[in-house]
């Protein structure tokens, strides 16, 4: 206890004005959330070649936004739009914040917990006498030998969360680069069903001119009236299937406004030679799938806990350890140690013990489980891509090339009025279908691949085509209408 002469003394305030000075500064002292973007920064890039970067003053996101302008300027291709994603997309920014979070609770943990100071003042019956006054600060003492252990945890879960922000950032450009072949291959078949429609106008106007004559009869003409008009239907449902794909890339990348008149190439990149598969396909997703890796830490992280409740169980929760001192009213002082702890009697940490094991068991079964599930999804996803590349490949070498011989065998079959026009222009729509057969093949193809690297949770060797599928590709002839053969 102190009286209060000494409670209103220069001294005891000078040192109550350092002390909380002290406090204060240590509380002031400011995290550094992108202490962490290295590490996510080297896990992308080794898995995908991308740069990461996280932007959070508004120097840096004027930066981005003038980085954002330059990659619109030109053509999208797969990769300059990924790298748009990464800077604009909105909920990645949000998920980048989870560093910042885990940086937090980092520092916090480093940190011993602030001691408790307690005041009590008693007022005596007999007024001319003093109040009774009497002061305590009390430490945890357990607090700082657990420090080590709680800075340990916290470091794991920092790296968790490294692990998951890099995570989501392959997600994303897995999800962007399916958006992007799926608007390419939407341009593509927009024009092949122009061209059906062209076709097929074509020939409902012969079809008008020979039942003017009378050469067929209305339920002939009818027939390709309506097989113009679904044509066109077909075309206008592929428009706006291309306007929503369109808008899911534009949500991906964060665009609006004017930001969203850009560009892709209008067809998709050719097959590659190879797909670059790697042998050891599975061993190799387990190993480099960051969602494994963080699911792995979540099993370190509850052995921890278990291995230290199984020897703290008796330990009570806290033992707080500090200093009393009372003076009383008629002058005599008290100053001594104060310990105080819970008996472990009726709780001795059983039911947490419990708990812990339990967590341990689940953790360790998800983490199994998920591990057998990427086992499974790369080899789907193999089996997935050998398909997509056969038929894609059985499109371009056998079924594109034997419709064009189709064409040019009725185009001459035509000029040597054997084939009626009719029977040229089916030829022609026949082979703009199997050309739009073709490029959803294609989109097939590099749909899988995306999901495929996914799965494998890294890069397939790319592997170029010698020649790209359009320089493959022989002229279609157009027909001539030499003869009027009905």
């Amino acid at each position: 206890m102190m009286n209060r002469s000494t409670l209103y003394s220069p001294g005891v305030w000078r040192a109550g004005l350092l002390g909380m000075a002290g406090i204060i500064f240590l509380a002031g002292c400011a995290t550094n959330p992108k202490a962490s973007l290295p590490a996510v920064q080297e896990a992308v890039a080794s898995r995908s070649g991308l740069q990461v970067t996280w932007r959070q003053t508004e120097a840096e996101r004027d930066e981005a936004e003038r980085a954002i302008t330059t990659l619109l300027a030109e053509e999208l291709s797969p990769e300059r739009a990924v790298e748009i994603a990464v800077i604009n997309n909105r909920e990645l920014r949000a998920t980048f914040e989870d560093l910042g979070v885990s940086q937090s609770e980092l520092i916090a943990a480093s940190r011993l917990r602030n001691p408790s100071f307690g005041v009590g003042v008693r007022w005596p019956k007999d007024r001319p006498r003093g109040p009774n006054v009497e002061f305590s600060i009390a430490a945890d003492l357990l607090d700082s030998v657990l420090l080590p252990v709680r800075r340990s945890v916290a470091r794991e879960q920092l790296s968790q969360a490294e692990q998951r922000v890099a995570h989501a950032v392959l997600s994303l450009a897995a999800e962007v680069k399916t958006a992007v072949y799926a608007v390419e291959a939407r341009q593509q078949l927009r024009v092949r069903l122009a061209s059906v429609v062209d076709v097929n106008a074509a020939a409902t106007d012969l079809a008008q001119r020979q039942f003017q004559a009378g050469n067929i009869n209305q339920l002939e003409l009818a027939n390709q009236q309506m097989a113009e008009q679904e044509a066109r239907l077909g075309l206008m449902q592929a428009e706006a299937q291309l306007r929503a794909d369109r808008e899911q890339l534009n949500r991906l990348l964060g665009l609006s406004g004017r930001q969203t008149g850009w560009t892709l190439p209008a067809e998709l990149p050719p097959l590659p030679e190879a797909d670059g598969l790697p042998d050891n396909i599975e061993d190799l997703a387990v190993t480099q799938r960051l969602d494994v890796a963080a699911m792995k830490t979540d099993v370190a992280l509850a052995e921890k806990a278990l291995r230290l409740k199984q020897k703290t169980r008796l330990l009570p929760a806290s033992i707080d350890l500090g200093l009393d001192t009372e003076r009383d009213s008629d002058g005599g002082r008290v100053t001594g140690p104060r310990l105080e702890f819970a008996l472990p009697i009726f709780d001795q940490g059983q039911a947490e013990l419990a708990r812990l094991a339990a967590e341990l068991r689940r953790a360790s079964a998800r983490y199994e489980g998920l591990a057998n599930d990427v086992r499974s999804q790369v080899r789907a996803g193999r089996d997935a891509l050998l398909a997509a590349r056969e038929a894609a490949e059985y499109y371009q070498k056998s079924l594109v090339p034997q419709r064009r011989t189709l064409l040019r065998e009725t185009l001459l079959h035509y000029n040597a009025m054997q084939k009626s026009s009719y029977e040229l222009l089916a030829a022609k729509e026949r082979l703009l279908n199997t050309e739009r057969e073709s490029v959803e093949a294609l989109r097939e193809y590099w749909t899988a691949r995306t999901a495929l690297e996914m799965s494998l949770g890294g890069r397939l060797r790319y592997v170029p085509a010698a020649e790209s599928a359009a320089a493959k590709e022989e002229a279609v002839p157009e027909h001539q209408h030499q003869h009027g053969k009905n």
